[in-house]
């Protein structure tokens, strides 16, 4: 899901990178060196962009329910939008399956799945249009 966004990342990154090498006066195999031990890095840097970006308004999140039962805890994993914008820590206002809740930003996400979000408080809205 989030495969693309990297490869935006690198590419734009990437693209920085090269005009610095060529305004400083290296040789080949210094900017090749450094090419790849950016290659290597890059991973880290978006997953530190990610982590620092938090939620904006219209992404999608993975919205964690844990639920009580006479049998013990279940949590459940649902796909929904966010409807307000916020980093690690911070609470939000999520939607997902007609309901609008209340849910803590636990992580920001990955190369493949999307930020993560933990219900606190969550409450039916009528569907509209019927």
């Amino acid at each position: 899901m989030r495969l693309g966004s990297f490869f935006k990342f690198y590419l734009i990154t990437s693209g920085l990178l090269f005009l610095i090498f060529s305004i400083l006066n290296l040789s080949i195999v210094k900017m090749l060196l450094l090419f790849f031990a950016y290659s290597f890095i890059s991973p880290y840097a978006f997953k530190f962009f990610l982590e620092h970006r938090g939620v904006t308004k219209g992404d999608t999140v993975l919205v964690t329910l844990e639920k009580k039962s006479g049998f013990g805890l279940s949590i459940e994993k649902l796909s929904g939008k966010a409807i307000t914008s916020g980093k690690i820590g911070d609470v939000i206002e999520v939607e997902f399956m007609g309901r609008r809740a209340s849910a803590e930003v636990v992580s920001g996400g990955g190369f493949i799945f999307p930020p993560e979000v933990k219900v606190l408080f969550y409450q039916e809205t009528p569907i509209r249009g019927v």
